[in-house]
């Protein structure tokens, strides 16, 4: 027997159970439409990015727990980091056609994504990252404007806050991706397979897990000196120049 062929196959096939891990996935004979080996393919990695990402959230809250802010810091960057590489395998999906997936979507009953249990998992764990967001500020006896304001004594919960910055904009990254590649699919005034229309989609794309840390932005545009404290000025052409503004 070859080096490369032990009893039991490789170290490396049983390593990873590759042999479970490709066993997931429908045989050809079975496939509603053969692009359903990508969608199967996305969806199920889908989920193991996400089981990863609520890993790491669990780390980085657990580290913030024991006061190890700047573990808690590099933990959240990871989150992003997954939640990036979950946005970009979504392009797989665009090389299903809107017929090929009507075939595809007879297979999923009433399922949608809404009950992936890794968003779920996910969707509950990283609030609690504002939580504690906020017990180190009160901790610290700061408010987050000062925060923003350069003091290096603040510089890691400074970090931290940009850290959830960061994560919120990866996945709302995402849920926008989704949402184009549900669009594609299926039509911008469909109903999705759960009975959801696509505009509730659209409203849930723009949600933010982080508010507090979008909202102190405006609250330090509004206090920096000045013009720009002044109210916005109307949208149009400048009558001085007869350029837009």
């Amino acid at each position: 027997m070859s080096a490369e062929s032990p009893v039991g196959g490789s170290a490396y096939a049983r390593y990873l159970s590759t042999d479970v891990l490709l066993s997931l996935q429908r045989d050809t004979e079975g496939l509603a439409d053969p692009d359903e080996m990508v969608f199967l393919v996305v969806q199920q990695s889908s989920e193991l990015w996400l089981k990863l990402a609520a890993t790491d959230l669990e780390r980085a809250l657990w580290a913030a727990g024991e006061g190890r802010l700047s573990a808690a810091v590099r933990m959240t960057g990871r989150v992003r980091s997954h939640i990036d590489c979950l946005t970009r395998q979504l392009d797989s999906l665009d090389h299903i056609s809107p017929w090929a997936y009507q075939q595809i979507r007879t297979q999923l009953d009433n399922g949608s994504g809404f009950d992936s249990p890794g968003w779920r998992r996910v969707r509950a764990l990283a609030p609690q990252l504002s939580d504690l967001l906020e017990t180190e500020l009160k901790s610290a006896g700061v408010e987050l404007e000062e925060v923003y304001r350069g003091d290096p004594r603040w510089e890691l919960l400074f970090q931290f806050a940009e850290a959830l910055v960061d994560l919120d904009v990866a996945c709302m990254e995402w849920r926008s991706r989704h949402l184009r590649v549900v669009e594609r699919l299926i039509g911008t005034d469909a109903i999705g397979v759960a009975g959801t229309p696509i505009d509730v989609l659209a409203r849930l794309s723009t949600r933010r897990l982080y508010p507090q840390v979008w909202e102190v932005r405006s609250r330090l545009t509004a206090q920096a000196p000045g013009p720009r404290t002044g109210p916005a000025r109307p949208r149009g052409r400048d009558k001085q120049n007869g350029n837009a503004p």
